[in-house]
């Protein structure tokens, strides 16, 4: 239990904050979620990126800028193609619709300064099916006798940089990134209060999310080099999981919104901080951090964090719902101290997000208070190790889609140029592709998958590893589990943080004290002073009376504070006792000190340790060697479907050649397949020889004593991990008293201020009405005396009974 002298008051709970201001400068403005995701006369030449500004860093979502072109001439030189393959009455019926094209890529082009409406996203997606009819009817190119088509687009993220392709697939995925740019405005610019407005936003970053994985997937692959970089798997795959995590972080509000129990928010709120560092790892690498501004990265990091803290309040709240208050504290005391994280990291990106975050730190420190203190009043329950409190599970609740049709070609498009019938056959024959190439594609992944989850329950080649050098597979896990945590944390420099914080925190309540105590002397030397002008007519109560409570709160905070200086010196005391061995506290350090596995020194049996050895390191670099096989399979599938341009012999074939062709056709995938089955084959008999010898290496080399040894020797690092994570739980109880304390005592100095100032002012009146009295007595005195001489004077017009003698006599007197 805390120390009595940290109990402090509990604080109103915080109201969540709201974002008034962009999340920074991520390369684009960031705007609110209600406005028009339109850039503004300075920015004419960039997307703006959106982001939402609803109650709490939670809700900050982002949109993807779209991309500016420059207008072509597709009409020209589709029209020659026509006149100079076919005829001119042929050019002649395709004039409407290489027309209708035309128009729609003038409407493309201009989609960046036209706003983000449903109907500029549906000409996105018709120009985009234009294109596909396109595609399969006019070869576009620099060839000579193919239609020259020069399309030119600018980088999304660097506007300055501008690429020009002969490529209809460059066309297709400049529209696509578009038309996901368009959905994901759309998207934010819902009214995400509500949960219709949630669900529609969910959609569209579903949406979003599909199209950029389409375009990856499907037309990036098939531009001509050198590809731009927003036009890179690397980029358009960490734009669709932003897009699929903002999805499900729609879902997650929804939950709220309606009210769902914290065990399911908890489980929503777990999955969002599986999904956003998914997202941070894609926007992490070199090549990502190169290309995008900083706050891209910073944006998914503190989503991460902040879904990381959610969780396990909503897990904090099912536990209370469930009256485990010990389960409870564990949560809000790890949520509390993974909140510190997640205000620096706020702390870079907006004053207003750093708010939001100090609110959710209040708002847990309120409740972690409420419930210590209900169990140190009612429940009297041991708070468990967070290790040991069931965690939630995440809940995958979204997917990536696509608009419906988006594959085919527009309906009707150059009928008079290509029969229907093609047409079909060449769907059907796609169709027929694309279900060979995926057969292929997912049995070598699955045989990847199923042989390193098999090497994974084998220990392989970790234990081998263990033979060479000491690593930390050597490690107990719960024990490499701790220290990852310690040293993520930052070990012994993460206490001497907070401690330094402790210090600031401290230093401003002392000097808040201060000024309570002098305004408290200034109100008793202003009462002395009056006292002694007016004497007894100074009936006022006295300042030391009255001011007696504000002074005895003084000395209940400077006791407090006095107990709790103490109580940190015996943990500065211990943190220097204890830092070298914190300093201990890392993987590398932990894995040194573990024994190492050793070959038996007398073998009793007939097999050879080295050579045992030997072979299962020849089997495990032949499964390598196999997995390496199947990932060039997967590629060699890609380009064989890349490179499958059925079309042309479509055309010249008549409709009953069809099923010929098409049989001739697809015998190019036989060679990919047959070499996966062999590769299937003799990974299945390989791996037969490691389950063996991974058997019978763990009794020649006694493993399992190995791992007791092991265990034995993490003791010590076990009871320094207990003492750190102790340490870390008064410290964070210290930094949560200081905070309370600082509350408090501000909350004093504004009473005190009160206080003093109506003391003033009725001190004021009452020296006023004192000297108004005084005035009134004297002038009252000053009457009576002039009405006393009034009386004694002579009668006007009488004279003296004996006359004045003359001037100038003896009677008088000197001159």
């Amino acid at each position: 239990p805390p120390p009595a002298a940290r109990r402090v008051p509990s604080l109103p709970a915080p109201v969540a904050s709201r974002c008034r201001r962009p999340l920074g400068p991520v390369r684009h403005q960031l705007r609110g979620a209600h406005a028009a995701a339109v850039p503004t006369q300075a920015h004419r030449s960039q997307q703006q990126v959106v982001t939402a500004a609803m109650k709490s860093a939670q809700s900050v979502m982002l949109a993807i800028p779209g991309k500016r072109t420059d207008p072509c001439d597709l009409k020209g030189p589709l029209l020659s193609y026509v006149r100079s393959t076919y005829s001119d009455r042929e050019a002649d019926d395709a004039a409407d619709d290489v027309g209708m094209v035309q128009e729609l890529r003038g409407d493309v082009s201009v989609a960046h300064s036209a706003g983000s409406t449903p109907q500029l996203r549906d000409k996105h997606i018709k120009y985009l099916r234009c294109l596909t009819s396109v595609e399969v009817r006019f070869p576009i190119s620099k060839e000579k006798g193919h239609a020259s088509v020069a399309f030119s687009w600018n980088d999304a993220f660097t506007p300055k940089k501008k690429t020009t392709q002969h490529n209809v697939h460059f066309e297709k995925a400049a529209v696509l990134f578009n038309a996901a740019s368009i959905t994901s405005q759309m998207a934010l610019a819902n009214d995400r209060t509500t949960g219709e407005g949630l669900k529609a936003a969910c959609a569209g970053f579903q949406e979003a999310s599909g199209l950029f994985a389409w375009a990856r997937d499907q037309e990036c692959n098939k531009i001509d080099s050198p590809r731009p970089t927003d036009f890179t798997a690397e980029v358009l795959t960490a734009l669709e999981k932003l897009m699929l995590a903002q999805a499900q972080e729609c879902v997650f509000h929804k939950a709220v919104v309606d009210g769902k129990t914290p065990s399911l928010v908890a489980r929503l709120a777990k999955q969002q901080h599986i999904m956003y560092v998914d997202v941070e790892r894609a926007f992490g690498s070199k090549m990502m951090e190169a290309y995008f501004d900083k706050t891209w990265l910073a944006h998914a990091q503190m989503k991460a964090s902040v879904y990381s803290v959610e969780s396990l309040v909503k897990q904090a709240a099912a536990a209370r719902a469930e009256q485990k208050v010990d389960h409870e504290i564990a949560l809000l005391q790890e949520a509390f101290q993974r909140v510190q994280a997640t205000k620096k990291i706020t702390k870079g990106i907006s004053a207003e997000l750093k708010d939001s975050v100090d609110r959710l730190q209040d708002s847990i420190q309120v409740t972690l208070a409420k419930a210590e203190k209900d169990n140190h009043a009612v429940y009297l329950l041991r708070v468990p190790p967070f290790a040991s409190v069931p965690q939630a599970q995440g809940a995958l609740l979204v997917k990536a889609t696509v608009p419906p049709g988006i594959h085919a070609g527009e309906p009707g498009l150059f009928s008079g140029l290509v029969p229907e019938s093609a047409a079909r056959a060449l769907s059907r024959y796609t169709e027929m592709v694309d279900g060979a190439a995926r057969a292929i594609v997912d049995r070598v992944a699955s045989a990847t998958d199923d042989a390193r989850l098999r090497l994974r329950e084998l220990e392989l080649p970790d234990i081998l590893e263990a033979l060479d050098a000491r690593t930390n597979v050597a490690l107990p896990d719960a024990v490499r589990q701790e220290l990852e945590d310690v040293e993520g944390m930052g070990g012994a420099a993460h206490l001497r943080g907070i401690l330094a914080e402790i210090g600031q925190i401290r230093e401003d309540t002392d000097r808040v004290l201060f000024q309570v105590q002098s305004e408290l002397d200034a109100d008793a030397a202003a009462d002395a002073e009056a006292r002694n002008q007016f004497g007894q007519q100074w009936q006022v109560t006295s300042a030391a009376t009255i001011s007696k409570p504000y002074w005895d709160k003084v000395q209940v905070y400077r006791t407090s504070l006095q107990k709790a200086a103490d109580s940190d010196k015996r943990v500065i005391a211990r943190l220097g006792e204890n830092e070298a061995a914190f300093a201990d506290l890392t993987v590398a350090n932990a894995a040194n000190k573990m024994p190492r596995l050793q070959a038996p020194m007398v073998t009793t049996g007939p097999e050879d340790p080295v050579a045992l050895v030997g072979q299962l390191r020849s089997n495990l670099q032949l499964l390598q060697t196999l997995a390496t096989e199947r990932a060039a399979m997967e590629d060699a599938v890609r380009d064989v479907k890349t490179g499958d341009n059925v079309l042309p012999k479509l055309m010249a074939t008549p409709a009953a050649g069809h099923e010929a062709l098409f049989a001739a056709e697809m015998q190019k995938y036989d060679a990919v397949r047959a070499d996966a089955d062999k590769n299937l084959e003799q990974q299945t008999r390989t791996m037969l020889d490691v389950e063996r010898d991974a058997a019978a290496f763990r009794v020649l080399f006694d493993v399992d004593g190995w791992r007791a040894s092991c265990d034995a020797a993490a003791t010590g690092m076990r009871e320094s991990i207990k003492l750190y994570r102790e340490l870390l739980n008064h410290l964070s109880e210290g930094l949560r008293f200081y905070i309370g304390t600082a509350e408090v005592v501000r909350k004093t100095l504004q009473e005190t201020q009160d206080y003093v100032f109506t003391r003033g002012v009725q001190r004021e009146e009452l020296k006023a009405e004192l000297e108004r009295r005084k005035a009134h007595a004297e002038s009252e005195r000053l009457t009576a005396q002039m009405m006393q001489a009034n009386l004694h004077a002579p009668p006007a017009g009488t004279t003296a009974a004996y006359p004045a003698p003359p001037p100038g006599s003896a009677a008088a007197g000197p001159p």
